[in-house]
């Protein structure tokens, strides 16, 4: 018999797969912003032109969907999800404010 609950009612948001990549992802960029900064200080010249600039690029970009994704499925129970977009859109700030020095 066909359980009328979603399938991910019982897991928590952080563990579902589109909940914790893009957290993941981002991370990723955190990690290569800050390890350019400490490489090149706040000063360097700035470019996007590398290949750690490009990866950057797909990652940030390439969340987009999957934080759709995780929206959509998680439509009926926000208060559950929230605490993981706040998470996502401080991560998101954070890097964009380190890349912009």
């Amino acid at each position: 018999m066909q359980s009328s609950e979603p399938y991910n009612a019982h897991t928590p948001p952080i563990q579902r797969w589109n909940g914790a990549t893009p957290l993941v992802m981002t991370g990723i960029v955190l990690v290569m912003v800050v390890m350019d900064l400490i490489r090149h200080g706040f000063h360097a010249p700035r470019h996007d032109e590398g290949t750690a600039d490009h990866i950057a690029i797909l990652l940030m970009f390439g969340q987009i969907p999957v934080v759709i994704s995780f929206l959509w499925s998680g439509r009926k129970e926000i208060k559950r999800i929230a605490p993981v977009l706040i998470a996502q859109v401080a991560f998101w700030l954070l890097t964009y404010m380190l890349a912009l020095q």
